[in-house]
C-alpha cells in the first residue's frame, strides 16, 4: 500500500507495509477446482518485501468448516509447535492425523489460481461460490453459507471474547 505523508508543504510518498491478511473477498471456483487468489491477498509481502503467498503454500482444513491456506514461514511456526507436543496425548494424536492427513502442497499458477483438492472441496463443502478472508496470518476459505452461519452462532462472543483477549484475562499467548 502506498501512502502518501505532508512535511512542510510537499508531500512525499512512502511505502507501508502490509502486515497481514485482511478483509474478504468474494470468488468462485471453477469447472477444474481452482479458485483465484484475490490480488490484495497476492500483493501482501513481508519484512523483506517478498510476496507472501508465492511459491509453495500449505491447503488444510481448518477450523469451525473452513480451509485454511498458510504461507510457508506460518507453516513451519505450526509445525514446530505440534511438534513439541507430547504424540502420548490422545488430543495431540487426533488432532495431528486430521490436520496433516488433510493437507496438501498447493502452488498459485501465474494467474494466481489456486488447485483446490478434490477430498477438501468436500471437507469444506466448497461448492461453486467461495468467501476467502484475510486472518492476519493466514487466509481462509469458506462456503459463504457455512460463514453466515458461523457469524451468526457467535456473533454475541464477539465483544466478550475482544475483552478477554485484550484485557490479559484470555489465553493470547496461545
Amino acid at each position: 500500500m502506498i501512502i502518501g505523508v505532508k512535511f512542510g508543504t510537499k508531500w512525499v510518498l512512502v511505502e507501508e507495509l502490509l502486515t497481514g491478511f485482511y478483509g474478504q473477498y468474494q470468488t468462485t471456483l471453477d469447472a477444474k477446482g481452482r479458485f483465484a487468489l484475490p490480488a490484495k491477498l497476492r500483493s501482501v509481502k513481508d519484512a523483506t518485501k517478498k510476496v507472501i503467498l508465492d511459491g509453495n503454500l500449505v491447503l488444510t482444513k481448518g477450523l469451525e468448516g473452513c480451509l485454511s491456506l498458510y504461507p510457508e514461514p506460518e507453516w513451519e511456526i505450526i509445525q514446530n509447535r505440534l511438534s513439541s507436543l507430547n504424540f502420548t496425548k490422545k488430543d495431540y494424536r487426533s488432532f495431528g492425523r486430521r490436520f496433516y492427513s488433510s493437507a496438501a502442497i498447493v502452488t498459485p499458477d501465474r494467474n494466481g489460481r489456486i488447485l483446490v483438492p478434490s477430498h477438501l472441496l468436500t471437507e469444506a463443502h466448497l461448492e461453486k461460490e467461495l468467501l476467502v478472508i484475510g486472518v492476519n496470518r493466514w487466509v481462509e476459505i469458506w462456503n459463504p453459507e457455512r460463514y453466515r452461519y458461523y457469524l451468526e452462532q457467535f456473533a454475541g462472543d464477539y465483544e466478550d471474547v475482544a475483552e478477554r483477549l485484550f484485557s490479559g484475562n484470555g489465553s493470547e499467548s496461545e
